[in-house]
């Protein structure tokens, strides 16, 4: 038997927090500009930011639309009290609203995230900061993100976590356990869960993902999979019954494969030595 589940290495947490250091010093910055939802994902963000610069240079915005951040912003206040950061707000209403042309559904939701985007942008620019991003691993390799909107910062400090492991530092860090517990949910669209949505929960979802980044084939990880990771409650989200199939695995690393273009932002071809995007990345 195969161990699929991603596991919390107690280095993490030193890394991330060394690694935002050195960008903030190397970018001469001095201030970090962070959206906070009142999710797990940008309250993890937001506690490993103070830890790395003091609570002092760290600068939380809550950027609801209309009435659908009125639950989020109960949640949104306690973590900044957890890690005693100022939260301001400001409603990007207007800025959606002001697309010339009707929107609904997901188009929407896109919009709001670009919205909230620009406004951090623009937060940063005039106070000579870098902007934080709050998607995870499983996100990025899902492509589960909108483009120029969470899928634009200048740091992604969990970017290289699982969703199951942010769980786990989220406790570690001292995130509020209501958040911790609370369904995943982009606050995007009313009743909207992350489970729903990808129809799987994340503690099978990342089991996949980690096999398929360990070049197991589908038929391994389908064979592997840990079902006693994941609540009854999840799963009743997710209206997921497992176990899931090779056909089921194929599914997610097709996703994988699909979404590429939302993780390699500068879609260069090949054509000489030091191709941005492809040569030049990091150290560059």
């Amino acid at each position: 038997m195969k161990d699929l589940v991603p596991r919390s290495d107690p280095y993490n947490r030193r890394v991330i927090v060394d690694f935002m250091i050195d960008r903030f010093r190397e970018a001469g910055a001095e201030t970090a500009v962070i959206g906070i939802s009142g999710g797990l994902d940008s309250s993890l963000a937001l506690g490993l930011t103070v830890e790395a610069l003091g609570r002092e240079r760290v600068k939380g915005y809550f950027l609801p639309y209309g009435d659908l951040g009125n639950i989020d912003r109960v949640h949104a206040l306690s973590v900044s009290d957890a890690f005693g950061t100022e939260l301001a707000e400001i409603d990007i209403t207007n800025i959606v609203d002001s697309v010339p042309f009707p929107m609904d559904g997901m188009v929407k939701g896109n919009a709001q995230a670009r919205a909230r985007m620009l406004v951090l942008y623009a937060r940063a620019n005039l106070q000579n900061g870098l902007v934080i991003g709050t998607s995870n691993k499983t996100e990025f390799l899902l492509g589960y993100f909108t483009k120029f909107g969470d899928g634009s910062a200048d740091l992604y400090p969990l970017g290289d976590l699982y969703k199951t492991q942010v769980r786990m530092l989220a406790e570690e860090v001292g995130v509020p356990r209501t958040i911790i517990e609370r369904p995943p949910s982009a606050g995007l669209i009313e009743g909207q869960t992350d489970e729903g949505e990808l129809r799987i929960p994340y503690p099978i979802l990342d089991q996949v993902l980690y096999g398929h980044i360990r070049d197991l084939d589908p038929e391994t990880i389908a064979d592997n999979i840990d079902y006693t990771t994941t609540t009854v409650e999840e799963m009743d989200r997710a209206g997921f019954e497992p176990p899931i199939s090779t056909d089921g695995v194929k599914g997610i690393l097709g996703t994988v494969w699909r979404m590429r273009h939302k993780r390699c932002p500068f879609a260069v071809p090949k054509l000489e030595m030091g191709t941005v995007g492809l040569d030049l990345r990091d150290g560059w």
